[in-house]
């Protein structure tokens, strides 16, 4: 029982020390978000078919994915080398690889009002 114990502090360890880490992973200026995503992401998110993500509807947009890419979260490091059109870029390519089809339609972050 007390190995059970300490393995699970361990892991919970691990996994909420990752948010507190920076990887600093530089994209070469003009490179596309698949070149982005295939030198930085893709040990820890590789790709099943063509959805790669599982994005909720209310982070499904390209602000809120470069946010998450900049500043990490739970367990993903931040990215805070990738910026401007190469963050832009990533964020377009993660979006696009979401496989939940409600949230492929919100690409951007501005809201159709006319659809309610």
């Amino acid at each position: 029982m007390k190995h059970l114990t300490m393995l699970t502090a361990a892991t919970v360890i691990a996994a909420t020390t990752g948010c507190s880490v920076s990887n600093d992973f530089t994209p070469t200026a003009g490179a596309t978000g698949e070149e982005i995503f295939n030198s930085a992401c893709i040990d820890c998110h590789t790709p099943g078919g063509n959805n790669v993500f599982d994005i909720s509807p209310e982070k499904a947009n390209i602000d809120t994915i470069a946010t998450i890419i900049s500043q990490g979260e739970m367990v993903m490091p931040a990215f805070p080398n990738i910026q401007g059109a190469e963050l832009t870029a990533i964020s377009k390519f993660v979006l696009a690889k979401n496989s939940s089809e409600e949230t492929k339609t919100n690409g951007d972050s501005e809201k159709d009002e006319t659809s309610k």
